[in-house]
């Protein structure tokens, strides 16, 4: 039970931690605010469980290493390759069952079917050396502390709890997507429909955005198909004339 306290709380400070990260990451790459991955809330699995990997490997002595210098950068080269791994297989997951591009590596050089690339394996391993040399110890000494503080539970309960019902409403809408993408016959960029969304909503209501983000791309997505429909119908009218 400790345990899994302890990467309970490793989980819920990794994920936010992560989307903060993308935030920033996206904020000044594309001079806008995006909420980054799929779901509503501030939480992104994919830092959530790297963060937990990356602490087991801190945590490694390496004996049969020479010394300290090697034994770090054994962590760092394990840590990069379990990284760019789940950043794959999350991708793989994503176009094979959801049909949904959750990044676009595409146009870097040597990427594998724009799920993974050299350029973000070296931005992985610098996340990792910054939190080995600047986390591990600080998380260490907290996560050691979980178990005593109930307040500190009772937040990770909390957290999971909203994150569980967070992950069930966006998996509904990723089916959504899915049947979208399915009857469009293409992959559907995640950023690029929330963009579209977005837009779309602004154009029907005067409003920047609503407070169901969610909503409205399901809407979106409603009325995106309504229109394609009109269009077929009314050219196969024409056709059948």
């Amino acid at each position: 039970m400790d345990i899994l306290l302890e990467y309970l709380f490793l989980y819920c400070v990794c994920a936010t931690g992560g989307w903060c990260i993308e935030v920033v990451y996206r904020g000044i790459r594309h001079r806008k605010v995006v909420n980054p991955g799929f779901l509503t809330g501030c939480c992104l699995p994919l830092y959530g469980v790297g963060g937990c990997i990356l602490y087991f490997l801190s945590g490694l002595k390496l004996r049969f290493m020479p010394n300290e210098v090697l034994r770090v950068a054994m962590i760092l080269l394990l840590a990069c390759i379990v990284m760019t791994l789940i950043e794959l297989i999350g991708g793989w997951i994503a176009v094979q069952f959801f049909h949904v591009r959750l990044w676009d590596y595409s146009k870097e050089w040597m990427n594998f079917k724009g799920l993974i690339c050299p350029k973000f394996s070296l931005f992985w391993t610098l996340i990792s050396a910054g939190y080995y040399f600047g986390l591990y110890l600080p998380l260490h000494a907290y996560v050691e502390q979980v178990i005593d503080l109930p307040w500190l539970v009772l937040l990770i309960g909390i957290y999971v709890g909203v994150f569980l019902v967070d992950l069930v409403h966006s998996l509904r809408l990723m089916q959504r997507i899915k049947a979208y993408a399915k009857h469009m016959r293409t992959l559907v960029n995640i950023d690029q429909l929330k963009h579209s969304a977005k837009e779309h909503f602004r154009a029907e209501t005067g409003r920047r955005r609503p407070f169901n983000f969610y909503r409205m791309v399901s809407n979106y997505m409603t009325d995106v198909h309504g229109y394609r429909d009109q269009i077929h119908r009314k050219w196969g009218n024409k056709d059948e004339d």
